[in-house]
């Protein structure tokens, strides 16, 4: 099943349902900050030249000139050797865009929940390092990924994680910098799992990154969570930031998979929310234009 053919038909399924005091527009929404990923708009990593021409540290300009006051960044999209020089032009390329950061996006070289202690702990001194990273860039906060591969049971890989997630927690804590785990398949899109983890964790500074999108549970075949409105609503007491996803839109600007307005409702739920990024990541129309159509309708949904 693809993603649209699995959205649209999300409403099928039905799971565990908890439930949550609804909290009013006003007090979730007034004080949102709307970012820009950088997946967005560059679609090379490391350092790599993008089709397009477009350079990291090109990237804090062009999120402004299509209207961002907030920028998200992601580890993959900066030089392989990153050098302090490159963190101080990064923040004199933002101080001259006049944009502040948002989120520090990690994971994908380890797994912090990993069963293996010795990769545990090389992941765990990679990630810390991207926290240093983030802290010198002003960033909120750092997302991270646990519980993607499924190759150990179910409470088995939640205790591992937990251990991980306690020590970054810790550390990003020490440094000023909130810790956000996303759900990004495998086990981290079980909401049942997600809570339990955050609620074994039990740090002020972790919370999760919601993404709309990301709900596969198990691959060959692919097996989805069923409904992607209610895994962000279970997850909503703990989400402090959303990743906004896009793909494709219809004639009046409406994302063609998923309803903005229904999503932002559920997010009235989620009391911490403070960033809603941005991700535009379909080929059809230019990516600038998509982000700015992904923008219109985060502003719409909230009644900007």
């Amino acid at each position: 099943m693809n993603r649209k053919s699995f959205i649209k038909t999300s409403a099928l399924g039905v799971v565990a349902v908890h439930t949550f005091p609804l909290i009013s527009l006003e007090k979730s929404f007034e004080n949102l900050k709307i970012s820009v990923t950088p997946w967005s708009l560059m679609r090379t990593g490391y350092g790599g030249d993008d089709p397009q021409g477009i350079n990291v540290f090109d990237y804090p300009l062009l999120a402004k000139s299509l209207g961002f006051q907030y920028i998200d960044h992601e580890m993959f999209h900066f030089p392989p050797q990153l050098q302090d020089q490159d963190i101080e032009k990064m923040n004199q390329r933002m101080v001259e865009a006049n944009v502040q950061s948002a989120v520090m996006l990690t994971g994908g070289v380890g797994d912090i929940g990993d069963a293996n202690p010795l990769k545990r702990k090389q992941a765990l001194k990679i990630y810390k390092s991207w926290v240093d990273v983030a802290q010198k860039l002003g960033c909120k906060a750092l997302r991270n990924v646990c519980g993607e591969h499924i190759s150990i049971p179910h409470q088995e890989k939640l205790n591992y994680a937990i251990e991980g997630v306690q020590e970054l927690g810790n550390y990003a804590a020490d440094k000023g910098l909130d810790l956000l785990i996303e759900n990004h398949n495998g086990y981290s899109s079980d909401p049942d799992w997600m809570i339990a983890l955050m609620e074994a964790v039990n740090l002020k500074n972790v919370g999760i990154l919601g993404d709309f999108t990301n709900w596969t549970l198990e691959r060959n075949p692919d097996t989805f969570y069923p409904d992607p409105y209610k895994g962000i609503e279970l997850l909503s007491p703990y989400i402090r930031a959303v990743s906004a996803k896009s793909e494709d839109f219809n004639k009046d600007g409406e994302e063609t998979s998923l309803s903005y307005q229904r999503m932002f409702e559920v997010l009235k739920k989620a009391p911490q929310l403070e960033f809603a990024g941005v991700e535009y990541f379909g080929n059809v129309i230019p990516r600038s234009e998509g982000v700015v159509k992904t923008k219109a309708l985060i502003e719409k949904a909230i009644q900007r």
